[in-house]
Formats: structure tokens, sequence, C-alpha cells
């Protein structure tokens, strides 16, 4: 058997290795969660005091974040967020940027609150393995990024009930995993994305978008141009 020259098995000292290597990146990724929820506080206003009542950063026990007010982690003792469900809870402010240090997260529920300004141009890259966002009955504005695109993940999107303006972007019809849509009671117009024969998206997704036209709604103009000069 070979000996390190202190004497000392290698077997034990490449284990020694493996094992710090393996609790530093451990480490590293429960701290990359608990920025992510100290940020998410920072970001958001709280008038109502249901995080600052629950979410207290100066316990220093394994998993200590899962405990907080509508965080649901992977595992109860370990500190890796899998949803954070902050509905109707008086929360103000914008989109919490910092919600891509929690980087294990699959859901994202912040509906029936008071956010508002626009959503992140780079959304796609903060919220990449995200299953289901819901931002519904808010007060967002602007345009859907199309960046958004890029959440090649996601199951369920619920947008409606905000002030979003502008065109939806296309490609949102190609996220395969798509079940459920809906941009109803916001301000946009232009055509709408083909989600080919998904049922589990109909008219009621667009509802009160008096610009909206395409699939399951009024035919846009151009369509309807181009169909007078059908060639049989």
């Amino acid at each position: 058997m070979y000996m390190l020259s202190n004497g000392r098995d290698p077997g034990i000292f490449v284990g020694a290795v493996v094992w710090l290597l393996l609790s530093c990146s451990f480490s590293s990724a429960v701290e990359s969660d608990i920025n992510c929820l100290k940020s998410l506080k920072a970001t958001l206003q709280d008038p109502l005091g249901y995080l600052n009542s629950s979410w207290d950063f100066n316990n220093n026990t394994e998993g200590f974040i899962c405990n907080f007010l509508g965080i649901e982690c992977w595992h109860p003792h370990e500190s890796k967020v899998l949803n954070i469900k902050l509905s109707d809870l008086g929360l103000k402010g914008p989109f919490p940027h910092g919600i891509a240090n929690c980087t294990s997260l699959t859901g994202l529920d912040l509906s029936s609150n008071k956010l508002s300004g626009p959503l992140p141009e780079d959304i796609g890259r903060i919220i990449s393995f995200i299953t289901t966002l819901d931002l519904s009955s808010n007060s967002f504005s602007g345009q859907i990024p199309t960046n958004i695109t890029n959440c090649s993940y996601l199951n369920v999107l619920k947008l409606d009930s905000n002030q979003f303006t502008g065109n939806i972007p296309l490609g949102i019809g190609q996220l395969g995993r798509m079940k459920t849509f809906s941009v109803a009671n916001n301000q946009l117009s232009g055509p709408v994305p083909d989600f080919g024969n998904n049922s589990g998206i109909t008219a009621e997704s667009y509802a009160n978008n008096a610009g909206l036209c395409g699939k399951l709604l009024n035919p846009c103009r151009g369509a309807q141009k181009k169909s007078k000069f059908k060639i049989f």
C-alpha cells in the first residue's frame, strides 16, 4: 500500500477532500436559499406584518427557513426551497429579483397581493426551472417579457387580473408542458399563442382583453384579409 510522505493512507486523504468539497457545496447551496428569502423580505413591503412575524433569520438550526410562512422545502430539515406560496398577504413592491438565488425552486405563488411594476426582462433566467408561476390579481404592468418562453418546465402560468399591455409572446404556445394558462383581465392586444389542441386552455384564458385575436377568439385582421385571396 502506498503511503503519503507524512505516513497517512492516501485513501483516507482523498475521502477527506471529497467530504470537504461536498460540505462546501452543500453549505453554499443552503446559504444561497437563505439569501434568496432575505432578499425577498427586503424587496417586499409587508404592511400587515406576516413576513416580519414569521421570517426570523436569527435562527441557526438546520432547515429553519422551512418553518417560515409560505415556504415549502424539499426536506423539512434541509434549507432547499421547493415552493414559495405568499398569496393574499397584502404585500407591496416589485417582482423580487432575488428569487434567482432559490436555485431549487419549482413553484412561486405571489397572487392576490399589491405587487406592481414590470416583470424583469430576464425572468426566464431568474425562474428557469419553475413549473408553476402565479402572479394573478396584482398590479403588474408593461409587456410580458419574451424571455419567459425560456421557462420550458412551466405547467401553470397565471398572469390574469393585472395591467399588462402589448402582445403575448407567441413562443409561450411552444411550451409543451403547459396545462393552465391565463392572461384574462389585462390590456393585451394582438394574436394569441397557438397551444395546439390543449383542451385546458380556452377562450376564458384571454377574457376581457379587447385587443386580442386569433385561435379561440375573433380572427385577426391580417388573417381576414388573407382569406379573401385564397386560391382554389
